[in-house]
């Protein structure tokens, strides 16, 4: 998970830090073409910072968010000793053995055989009945057409 929240991180200090770059050559741009020409160029620039600008603070966000939830130690680096103590708490204790000896499976089947045979019902045999007839249409999602 760590690993995955770096990359991410990574990933996304990368795209904000290119959108932040745009915004400032977009405006910078936009600057000089407003000033030598008076025409729309200057409002096309204009756009396209403020399109840059936006993209650049929800990326920030996100990579302030992603690289929040790295984890300070990774688990990578945990010793096996320190992973195997909570194991070792969490053992049951020795005492706690079943209280009534198990039953040998002789004695369990003996039991089962003494049983009369008016006791065991056969199973009832259930007729699967098919609602739709065999010329039944349906369409693409499977509803049933009338």
């Amino acid at each position: 998970m760590s690993n995955r929240m770096s990359v991410l991180s990574r990933r996304l200090g990368r795209f904000a830090g290119g959108f932040s770059f745009a915004t400032v050559a977009f405006f910078s741009i936009g600057l000089y073409a407003d000033a030598s020409t008076k025409g729309q160029v200057g409002l096309l620039f204009a756009g396209l910072v403020l399109v840059c600008l936006f993209a650049s603070f929800f990326l920030w966000l996100a990579h302030g968010f992603a690289w929040a939830m790295i984890p300070e130690k990774p688990a990578e680096e945990k010793r096996p000793a320190e992973a195997l103590k909570p194991a070792d708490q969490l053992k049951p204790a020795e005492s706690m053995k079943p209280s009534e000896p198990e039953k040998p499976a002789e004695l369990v089947r003996s039991a089962e055989a003494k049983r009369p045979a008016e006791e065991i019902k056969p199973a009832e045999e259930k007729v699967i009945v098919s609602e739709d007839p065999p010329d039944a249409k349906y369409t693409i999602t499977g509803k049933r057409v009338y």
